[in-house]
């Protein structure tokens, strides 16, 4: 019969082999661990969701037909908007470049009146304003003949890019239809494979990872959308062009942490200048409020309590994790600090064995 180091050697031979084969795999999917890392939230976050759509189906094949039609309006979801936004983003684009060539051949726009009404500085912002937009026009035009041979380059980069995206969406819709395919097994099989390896310790910080990322979704998106379609309404309020879309593009800057003042501060600061300064000053007081409502109050209640965090360690997770891992970070980030801390307070609240006994 094997001794105990024996034992032990196969235990230790072990892990280190499941832990090589961890690598290894990551190492073969690394391109894939974003969509992956998508697939994972999305399904998390979704877990209440899809419990009642589950319940919507009967039959032998609930699980299959339940899966493909969430995932389809999962994907519908977050298509739909992409393909609005990217077509409003060209119709822009055409507009804006057909205002600066019809201000290139009939002179600079003119600035707001009320710019010109400025005491001792109104004189001052003319003449720099026309000698910027002339300096503009001559760097773009010689710009334009430099980059003439590499327009094609350019243009293949970024149709390699759109690429990369649409193919990452692409799998990380085919890896959460099969996560809800297979949630019911993978729901019993990831705790207890997790409590073979580690132990019956490990299930604390399983649960605090979970928590954390549901969490997240529900203090960073939910209150992003909330802010995007409050401001909506001021924008319309304010008379500011497209707020629809502005309190759209407003929610999707809300998800991350201090860009939000960006994108109202940019409506205002175009308000202002088209003559409208009621209403930029009404954007810059209601987006002030509101952003510190929501980050002051409303985040880090429900951040915190979700996740069972300090709401700083929450903070420094979604900036970390949004600087190391990208937007996925902002959901990765609070479930790491979340296992943290859960491995920490198990450590400091485990008995102390005293070694003179």
């Amino acid at each position: 019969m094997p001794g105990p180091i024996d034992s032990a050697a196969h235990k230790t031979a072990r892990y280190v082999l499941i832990g090589a084969l961890l690598l290894a795999g990551a190492w073969m999917l690394q391109r894939f661990l974003p969509a992956l890392s998508w697939a994972v939230v999305l399904a998390v976050a979704t877990t209440s969701l899809y419990d009642h759509w589950l319940k919507r189906f009967s039959g032998h094949r609930r699980h299959l037909w339940a899966a493909l039609t969430f995932t389809a309006i999962v994907g519908a979801i977050v298509v739909v908007p992409l393909i609005y936004f990217g077509f409003v983003a060209v119709r822009e684009t055409a507009t804006l470049v057909r205002a600066f060539a019809e201000s290139s051949r009939d002179g600079p726009p003119a600035l707001p009146v009320w710019l010109h009404q400025l005491p001792t500085v109104g004189d001052w912002i003319q003449s720099q304003w026309v000698q910027l937009i002339g300096q503009s026009e001559g760097q773009v035009a010689s710009a334009a003949v430099r980059a003439h041979p590499s327009v094609l380059h350019w243009t293949r980069e970024l149709g390699l890019q759109i690429m990369r995206r649409i193919l990452t969406l692409g799998f990380t819709l085919l890896t959460l239809f099969f996560i809800c395919l297979n949630r019911e097994r993978l729901s019993k099989d990831v705790p207890y494979a997790a409590r073979r390896l580690f132990g019956a310790t490990v299930l604390p910080i399983l649960d605090g990872v979970i928590g954390a990322i549901r969490a997240t979704v529900d203090g960073i998106v939910l209150v992003a959308i909330a802010e995007g379609a409050i401001m909506a309404g001021v924008y319309a309020l304010a008379a500011a062009p497209h707020p629809i879309l502005l309190g759209a593009v407003t929610g999707i800057f809300a998800m991350i942490p201090f860009a939000a003042p960006i994108a109202f501060c940019a409506v205002a600061v175009d308000l202002g200048l088209s003559g409208a300064i009621g209403g930029a000053i009404a954007v810059l007081i209601a987006g002030g409020i509101l952003l510190f409502v929501a980050d002051h109050f409303v985040r880090p209640v429900i951040i915190g309590e979700g996740a069972r965090l300090p709401f700083l360690w929450v903070l420094l997770g979604i900036l970390g994790g949004v600087e190391q891992f990208g937007l996925v970070g902002l959901f990765l980030g609070p479930a790491l600090m979340a296992a943290l801390v859960s491995v920490w307070r198990s450590w400091v609240r485990a008995p102390v064995e005293d070694p003179g006994n």
